[in-house]
Formats: structure tokens, C-alpha cells, sequence
């Protein structure tokens, strides 16, 4: 009798810690995540199964995330829970579209095996990290100026021979200049003009000598 007591307890021991040795799995926000679940379909035939969120309790499955009749998903409270793999061969596996840090957290599935006490139960443990930032060489766009630094930009060398720049507001050259420019240029104009004058006179003087003498020269074979 005694023996039949440890055996029982041995055996109700074994079922206990085999429920709670769970999966981990470790993935990063954003990515799709797969939730491993198979069964023997051989030894207990095509059967219905359910996902939840936490331990899975006495019957059924802790806030039901999705179900299926073994052959087909019957429900699911998102379209974030997705079965892809082959229902009819024991392949129950959940994936997860577009994970974020709240899907973090225990998951329960359950395999309905006919019999009293029968069903399998698997519990996988899922931890989302957060996305890595992107590193990059640029400096930051905010800089904040330090006294030291100010101080640095205050005592600059000066130059031995500072640049002098001129208001952009004042005419280029000044009135003095333009005098200046005016009168070296005077003269040059005058000799000019009269070069001209002088050549149009003589020009003007050959052609009335011109017709006189033609005139001259007819008037005498005239006569």
C-alpha cells in the first residue's frame, strides 16, 4: 500500500514540475515572433487546441487569444495571431505579427486529448527588448556652449595687419576722385575736338579750291 502512495505521489510530481518548465524566447519589437506548439497526432488523433495569455488554468486557456477545431482557426482576438503551421499534423506553433514590450509575458497552449485529465500543456515565456538605436558619427543637432568654450572664442589672436572693411552703404569713389579723373581727362578731349575741326576745315578749304580751279581752267580754254 505504501508503495502504491510513493508511486502515485512520484508520478503526480513529475506532472507538476513538467507543467512548469516553460520556453523562452527572446525577441525584439517589431519583428514577427513564433511561439513553438506541436503535438503527436499519431497517438492522439487531429485535436482541438487554444493559446492564452498566462498559466494555463484547469480547462480552456487564460484570456483565449486563438482556437482552432484542429483543422481550421475557429477564433482569435486579433489578426496579430496567426497559425501557419500544418494543423493537421500537430503543428500549432502562434505567431505573433508586429511585437511590441506589452506582448512580453507567459503564453499557455493546450492540446484537447479525449479522456479525463488528458490534455497536453505547453507554456512558453516571451520577452520583447526594445528595438536598437541606430548609432550615428554626426554631432548633436542641440550643442550646449560651456563658459569654457565661450572663453575660448573670447581670447583670439589679432592679427598684425587687421582688413578694413568699407561701408557698402557709400558710392565706390569719392567726388575728389572723380575730379581727379575728370581733369587728367579734360585735355585729352580739347587736342581732340580740335583735330577734328581742324581736319574738316582743310577738307572744306581743298574742295571750294578744287571747283575754283576746275572753273578757272574752263573759263580760260573759254577764251
Amino acid at each position: 500500500m505504501e508503495t502504491h502512495c510513493v508511486l502515485g505521489w512520484f508520478l503526480l510530481c513529475l506532472l507538476l514540475v513538467s507543467e512548469c518548465i516553460a520556453l523562452k524566447v527572446i525577441g525584439i519589437e517589431g519583428q514577427n515572433i513564433t511561439l513553438p506548439c506541436k503535438y503527436n497526432t499519431i497517438n492522439h488523433g487531429v485535436s482541438a487546441i487554444c493559446w492564452g495569455r498566462g498559466a494555463i488554468p484547469n480547462s480552456g486557456c487564460y484570456e483565449e487569444i486563438i482556437s482552432s477545431d484542429g483543422t481550421k482557426v475557429i477564433w482569435r482576438s486579433s489578426v496579430r495571431y496567426q497559425l501557419f503551421g500544418e494543423l493537421k499534423t500537430g503543428d500549432v506553433s502562434l505567431t505573433i505579427f508586429n511585437v511590441t514590450e506589452k506582448d512580453s509575458g507567459q503564453y499557455g497552449c493546450r492540446v484537447h486529448v479525449y479522456g479525463l485529465w488528458n490534455d497536453e500543456k505547453y507554456h512558453v515565456n516571451l520577452n520583447i527588448e526594445k528595438a536598437p538605436v541606430p548609432t550615428t558619427s554626426q554631432a548633436p543637432a542641440n550643442v550646449t556652449i560651456t563658459q569654457q568654450t565661450m572663453d575660448s572664442h573670447t581670447h583670439c589672436h589679432v592679427t598684425p595687419n587687421p582688413i578694413e572693411y568699407s561701408d557698402t552703404s557709400t558710392p565706390p569713389y569719392s567726388e575728389s576722385i572723380l575730379e581727379q579723373m575728370t581733369g587728367h581727362k579734360l585735355p585729352v578731349i580739347l587736342v581732340s575736338i580740335l583735330l577734328v575741326l581742324t581736319g574738316v576745315v582743310i577738307v572744306s578749304v581743298l574742295v571750294v579750291l578744287s571747283k575754283y580751279t576746275h572753273l578757272y581752267i574752263c573759263l580760260h580754254n573759254k577764251y
